[in-house]
């Protein structure tokens, strides 16, 4: 069996496991044979389920409907005579419906202040308080529906019932001849729910509960445990409306809820359908066991093939992985079958070829890269140097000894920081001693035409940027700020968010966003100026930085212009540059 497996090519391996397929098809039918049957079984199961509760609701709803044709005819008798004029008619009337009907305990006809009006005897405790009862309420503000509540000890009937049903309704009478509005109050005993329920057969541990539209338990059936009631009660309270299966101790129950039709109580009706659940689970034990020999079977084998195929496989994609994450000396070396051999030998000489390119075009962007900042960082000191000897020859000429004198030795001062020790990148506190540098030339050429401030948080002091950076950007701030009258220069420094920001404000006329406008165009290098200040700055920042830098311009006219430098907050240079 090994040699037959091991001399299978990949397509025969491919073939092998399709007869796998097949297999899993088969037990994926008994399934899915499974599953309708079971879809059937709950549809047959929610179905019955419903017809028990559509009949136990039917039951309600003609006795409630009974019940409010009682009180619609009261009320229109009421209507239609004077109670005045007919009271002993009328009083008969309400008399006679609550004695025909057993369930009926009391029929009273009350007006707007809660004094009776026609029916049964009141309570003596409960003339002083009609007006404040629930029902009362309740009937008085929803003129237009029959208003059913469940009450315990509190009947109004002078025949006391401890547990009553009160249905009222307002409704409209006459007296004196005159039409009024009071209120109809039906007392029921509450006995007819008990023997309206009795007579349903839900199964074991099958019962029913009855809710107000407040979610409280009026009743319920049943010969059963108060957890099991407590267990469906939380499933009614959550589940409003609908059917929907449930397991309550240990039996399998359909329940259903639907709410009586002229009230707003919710009829639950919990039904047992456990034998059914039965029957599932033990067509679930045979197909499972079918499914387990049958998949015991075929799985033996495509385990071997899995890993004949599969084992190889797997080392080729850690091979790959490994390389994904930058690992290009690692090497894949697999056995089994003979394509994968030659696959894995073409990919490690694939991988052979892509190091030595990598390595090419590192070293050559490396040294691309070394090259362009230095060709932008050499751009800046002969501009500078031309300029400040074209002002000490027009200091000497002056015979201004003593200018002449600062200015070369601050000029030695600039140009040995610009040297640096030949290294591209220096601290800021080393920047801005070269900005003092430059600034005292400039003060000297420009006669003091302008004044400037150093506003740098020393924490930055350590932090490394490319030297020649701000000089640039100032010239700029002295080029085009000074004038006539006297400017000032603020150059301030500092770190946010973990980015390293230089302000360069001065005062003065300001610039109008048309030009704001065209300085960005020129650093983005989409006009065809060329420049050697804030162009070469910016070409640097992204040259090293990329897209986490940059330089904003912003102006307000006849007040600053401000130029702003933004790059990443580095403490190191890149190794790059060190190398």
């Amino acid at each position: 069996m090994k040699k037959f497996i091991r001399n299978l090519s990949i397509g025969q391996s491919i073939m092998f496991s399709t007869l796998l397929v097949v297999i899993v098809m088969l037990i994926s039918s008994s399934i899915i044979h499974y599953t309708l049957f079971s879809r059937s079984t709950d549809n047959l199961v929610e179905s019955q389920s419903r017809e028990i509760n559509k009949q136990i609701v039917l039951n309600y709803e003609n006795y409630i409907n009974s019940i409010i044709e009682t009180a619609n005819y009261v009320q229109l008798a009421s209507l239609n005579l004077d109670v005045d004029q007919a009271y002993e008619t009328l009083q008969n009337l309400y008399l006679l419906n609550s004695d025909l009907k057993k369930d009926v305990v009391s029929i009273f006809l009350f007006d707007q202040e809660g004094y009776k009006v026609l029916g049964n005897e009141v309570r003596e405790r409960s003339k002083s308080s009609i007006h404040r009862q629930p029902w009362f309420i309740d009937a008085s503000e929803e003129k237009k529906i029959f208003h059913f509540s469940y009450s315990e000890g509190q009947s109004v009937s002078a025949d006391r019932f401890d547990q009553v049903i009160f249905v009222s309704k307002a409704a409209k009478y006459t007296q004196g001849g005159t039409r009024r509005e009071g209120v109809i109050l039906i007392e029921l005993n509450f006995q007819v729910i008990t023997d309206l329920a009795g007579k349903t057969n839900l199964g074991e541990g099958g019962h029913i509960l009855i809710l107000d539209d407040d979610d409280a338990l009026i009743y319920s059936s049943g010969s059963y445990t108060q957890h099991r009631t407590g267990e469906s009660y939380a499933m009614a309270k959550k589940q409003i409306f609908g059917g929907t299966s449930a397991t309550i101790d240990n039996l399998a129950m359909y329940m259903n809820i639907t709410t009586l039709s002229h009230t707003r109580w919710r009829i639950v009706t919990i039904n047992n359908v456990d034998d059914i659940a039965m029957t599932k689970q033990r067509i679930i034990l045979i197909l499972i066991a079918i499914a387990m020999l049958t998949v015991l079977a075929s799985g033996s084998i495509a385990l071997v093939l899995s890993r004949r195929i599969s084992h190889p496989l797997k080392m080729l994609e850690k091979t790959m992985n490994d390389i994904e994450k930058g690992n290009f000396n690692t090497k894949v070396a697999v056995t089994g079958q003979r394509e994968v051999i030659r696959l894995a030998a073409s990919f490690n000489s694939m991988v052979d070829q892509i190091r030595t390119l990598m390595q090419r075009v590192v070293s050559e962007q490396r040294e691309k890269r070394k090259t362009e900042l230095r060709a932008l960082q050499n751009q800046i000191n002969p501009h500078f140097l031309y300029n400040t000897l074209d002002s000490i020859v027009w200091l000497a000429e002056n015979q201004r000894t003593e200018d002449v004198i600062t200015t070369v030795v601050a000029l030695a001062r600039f140009f040995r920081i610009s040297i640096s020790k030949g290294e591209t990148f220096i601290p800021v506190k080393d920047e801005i001693s070269h900005i003092k540098n430059y600034m005292t030339i400039q003060k000297i050429r420009y006669v003091d035409k302008f004044s400037y401030t150093l506003e740098i948080d020393p924490a930055i002091y350590d932090f490394k940027v490319m030297k020649l950076i701000l000089q640039p950007i100032v010239e700029n701030a002295i080029y085009h700020g000074v004038g006539e009258e006297k400017e000032d220069i603020i150059i301030r420094g500092y770190k946010q968010d973990g980015f390293l920001i230089f302000e360069v404000e001065n005062s003065g006329y300001g610039i109008t966003e048309e030009r704001i406008a065209a300085i960005h165009a020129l650093l983005e290098g989409t006009t065809a100026q060329t420049s050697v200040g804030m162009r070469n700055v910016y070409q640097r920042l992204k040259l090293y930085y990329g897209e986490e830098a940059n330089i904003e311009v912003s102006s307000i006219l006849d007040e600053m212009t401000n130029i702003k430098l933004i790059m990443p907050a580095v403490i190191k240079s890149i190794q790059e540059e060190k190398s």
